[in-house]
């Protein structure tokens, strides 16, 4: 169960909600949304989650963790670990993030190697227009890592914080091309055996003559286990129920289109993002029609 705040929140507020679900022999933390390393709460909340017992997940771009007195602070608390990583070269990286800030990942695994005691690694790749090209690379430099765990996500499409034209050349490619990139990295993976996640496509893009294969390696594969995400605007939901309106815009800004009435895959599926239509229109979106 994930839950989310619109709000700043006190390590008193934290450590009541820990208290409660502990109770309710809740026994996991996922922690996200930001990067938790200069978040000024996580170091207390981290500590609180530990002793209570959970076991606690965080995903991180690594800003801070290739410094030693970091990494050896941190790490050792946590159990399971996903890396955020859209680039390795470091003009890419500042290039993406519109900033100065550049992880040196080389230190990062280094120290990872070190102070990390947890029985997870992951990376998660939020693929763009900048990165597309540079895709295959990322992942053959994560792999040498010894990671055998890689997802790649399709990005988030807000309008209202980028203009359209910014979108289109720089952060949301085409599903189409994104597939291209994709068929590469799969085949790598399967070579090297690594655990390909695909996340955030609709089914419809994939191969066709794989599309079996392809969507076993979808998050949505499983997508109750992410329909359990429960904010402070519905403080009187139930955080264990399965139910959801599939008729209504479901998380992530995600909404049936006329194209996908009746598909074979419409009750898995999480559909394309409202705001795709208005970039690249919906024509690469197919209706699956039962067999």
């Amino acid at each position: 169960m994930e839950r989310q705040w619109t709000k700043k929140v006190t390590k008193y507020e934290i450590l009541k909600y820990l208290i409660q679900y502990r109770k309710q022999w809740f026994n996991h933390v996922t922690y996200l949304w930001g990067e938790p390393f200069i978040q000024w709460v996580f170091w207390d909340a981290l500590k609180l989650w530990k002793k209570l017992g959970f076991t606690i997940l965080v995903t991180t771009n690594a800003t801070t963790i290739h410094l030693q007195r970091e990494a050896e602070k941190y790490l050792p608390y946590i159990n399971e670990l996903i890396l955020s990583i859209e680039a390795i070269d470091s003009d890419l990286q500042q290039k993406i993030s519109r900033s100065k800030v550049v992880v040196h990942w080389d230190k990062v695994f280094e120290n990872i190697n070190l102070y990390w005691k947890g029985s997870y690694l992951k990376a998660n790749i939020v693929i763009t227009n900048d990165n597309l090209h540079e895709l295959l690379n990322i992942v053959t430099y994560i792999h040498q890592k010894w990671m055998h765990n890689i997802a790649i996500t399709y990005p988030d499409i807000n309008l209202s914080y980028y203009w359209k034209e910014h979108l289109k050349k720089s952060v949301t490619p085409t599903y189409s091309d994104a597939i291209i990139e994709i068929i590469k990295v799969n085949n790598y993976c399967e070579e090297h055996n690594i655990n390909l996640k695909i996340v955030d496509f609709p089914f419809c893009i994939f191969p066709k003559n794989q599309m079996e294969t392809y969507i076993k390696k979808t998050d949505e594969f499983d997508y109750w286990n992410r329909l359990k995400v429960w904010t402070d605007l519905y403080e009187g939901a139930d955080p264990t129920s399965n139910v959801i309106d599939r008729n209504d815009t479901i998380p992530r800004e995600r909404k049936q289109i006329d194209t996908c009435n009746n598909c074979k895959y419409s009750d898995m599926c999480w559909w394309p993002s409202l705001d795709y239509g208005v970039l690249y229109w919906y024509n690469e979106i197919k209706n699956i029609e039962h067999e």
